[in-house]
């Protein structure tokens, strides 16, 4: 069993499925987004940690909650107006760190994001798991 120094691979790998992606927004278009699905009404996903690397910056923040933008919030992170002075790579990113066990998000809700304005751009990577709850019905998928 694959496990690392840290445990949020452990927590990824043995305990629940890895669900850790990587997408990106554009400046233009919507403001809301579906950013990680749940398999099923008894999955629950939990957020490990969410990583926010801008690439165009306006003020304005990115609010994470659960199924969409009326949901539970799980977080909001800042995003400035525009590169602050540290120029080496990774230096900009913003982050939200929820330890190894993850913020555990109610059985079947989906993880949203949503941005109070438009014209930023920026990457994110997702660092997840999902977990069963409760029984699953034969026939589907957990």
């Amino acid at each position: 069993m694959a496990a690392s120094s840290d445990g949020y691979l452990f927590y990824r790998m043995a305990v629940g499925s890895d669900l850790t992606t990587q997408t990106t927004f554009v400046a233009t278009g919507a403001t809301g987004v579906t950013l990680l699905t749940v398999r099923n009404a008894t999955t629950n996903i939990y957020v490990q940690r969410l990583r926010v690397y801008p690439t165009t910056f306006a003020t304005g923040a990115l609010i994470f909650t659960e199924t969409d933008a009326t949901g539970a919030l799980i977080g909001e992170i800042d995003q400035p107006a525009a590169a602050v002075t540290q120029a080496a790579k990774g230096e900009q990113d913003l982050f939200l760190d929820f330890g190894p066990k993850g913020w555990k998000l109610a059985a079947g809700n989906n993880l949203f994001m949503t941005r109070s304005a438009t014209g930023s751009a920026a990457g994110i990577v997702i660092e997840a798991y999902g977990a069963t709850s409760g029984p699953v019905a034969i026939g589907t998928s957990n």
